[in-house]
């Protein structure tokens, strides 16, 4: 049989003098902690905090990276599928996108992705590159005639 020493210091042999104040301070405090997590949101790995895509950051900013394209003088368009005949955003403009190319999107290496992540991508990257496409597009319908 094991024993056990309990020390007992004189605050645990006084009873509380003022019990209604510790009682209404520590239920004031739960009121607090029980609003306070409720108005919090969830945050989940694919959810955006501050522009920010948790799951694919390199797919949070296609008007910025368009925008760096354009100073780069690349007027590719983006592709989402391997033989390049799926260009979100500009399906009306075919000849602006024979004239100036097109390149396949970014991917991450992805080994292990589950069906649901590999969804995910997909809806993300059609995203990104209609709005990449679009801002490309502007720039290059705004362009004098050569």
């Amino acid at each position: 049989m094991l024993l056990v020493r309990r020390e007992i210091g004189p605050a645990r042999l006084r009873p509380a003098r003022n019990w209604r104040a510790a009682v209404t301070s520590f239920l004031l405090a739960l009121v607090v902690l029980a609003f306070g997590c409720a108005f919090l949101p969830a945050a989940a790995a694919q959810d955006s905090i501050a522009g920010v895509d948790l799951l694919y950051p390199e797919l949070a900013h296609p008007s910025e990276d368009a925008i760096a394209a354009i100073k780069r003088r690349d007027y590719r368009f983006i592709t989402i599928n391997r033989q390049q005949t799926i260009v979100p955003g500009v399906e009306r403009f075919p000849r602006m996108v024979e004239r100036h190319g097109t390149k396949f999107v970014r991917q991450p290496f992805r080994i292990f992705a589950t069906k649901s992540q590999n969804f995910s991508f997909k809806i993300r990257s059609r995203a990104y590159a209609e709005e990449y496409n679009r801002t490309l597009l502007r720039y290059l319908l705004n362009q004098p005639k050569e």
